[in-house]
């Protein structure tokens, strides 16, 4: 059996590749906010995509790569209609997963499931008129470009991923911050067993990290920032990289912890699939 390799791209565009194939979540490529770390090609080996929000830098090139590859996209009736409404996807290309229901859905070396999570506080008219008093081009740009071409109040949606070898994967994306409750994610650690977690990290959010580490108990964390260069744009700090991975390392030594950046890589190989397999019985 061939390793899974879980690949970051930036953004919240990440990728877990395997025998059957590539799944990828909010592929993003276009030069935005200054960067541009891959482009179209890297993602033509794409057979689904999973879209977790509307907003523009996790959606505008989920159409784009679609129409590319004949890549299957997976999300929300919201996410879903505007796509074949608005974007032309073929019915036959799009699979309705409702995280309202813990909905799920199987495809060919994958399992699914659905679920929610609350996203931090935003008004987009806030920051459209913000945007034109402070004369800022780029963040005007991002707000109408949000509110018209992207279902910007789409659910927030998180994925758990099963392989058929055992090895389960979840991607929080943003959730991580204060508006989920204990009982909130303490639910989902108990609905779903996780090898592997996704994990966005941003602004002043590390003890919602560590609390969210603690409710789902996985043995790999890769940390990954969903707006770095968008924060910087906006004006907003976040604290360093990590700080959010040495705080769990000090609370959980038995886990392995990643900082990913554009371009990095884990291989999990069977017998690695096999030892997690052993710790979670």
């Amino acid at each position: 059996m061939s390793p899974t390799k879980i690949r970051y791209f930036g953004w919240s565009a990440l990728s877990i590749e395997t025998a059957d194939g590539a799944l990828f979540f909010d592929p993003f490529f276009r030069p935005y906010c200054g960067a541009e770390w891959f482009h179209l090609a890297d993602f033509e080996h794409a057979k689904y995509i999973c879209v977790t929000h509307g907003h523009e830098e996790h959606f505008l090139d989920v159409p784009v790569i679609a129409h590319a590859t004949g890549a299957t996209v997976i999300g929300s009736p919201a996410v879903c209609s505007f796509l074949k409404r608005r974007r032309g996807i073929a019915a036959d290309k799009l699979l309705v997963i409702d995280p309202a229901t813990f909905g799920s859905i199987s495809v060919p070396g994958f399992t699914l499931s659905a679920f929610k999570w609350k996203h931090r506080d935003i008004n987009l008219t806030k920051a459209m008129t913000k945007a034109v008093f402070h004369g800022n081009a780029t963040q005007l740009s991002w707000a109408w470009s949000s509110a018209t071409r992207a279902p910007f109040y789409a659910p927030y949606t998180g994925f758990h991923v099963g392989l058929p070898d055992g090895l389960t994967i979840l991607n929080y994306n943003e959730g991580f911050n204060t508006k989920m409750t204990d009982a909130e994610i303490g639910d989902l650690g108990r609905r779903y067993r996780t090898d592997v977690l996704l994990a966005g990290m941003q602004l002043n959010f590390i003890d919602d990290v560590v609390r969210g580490v603690a409710a789902l108990r996985p043995k790999v964390v890769i940390l990954y920032p969903p707006h770095d260069r968008f924060h910087a744009m906006m004006g907003a700090v976040s604290e360093p990289w990590p700080a959010f991975a040495a705080a769990l390392n000090k609370r959980f030594p038995e886990i392995a912890v990643h900082i990913a950046e554009p371009g990095f890589e884990l291989a999990v190989s069977p017998d690695d699939r096999s030892l997690l397999a052993q710790r979670v019985a």
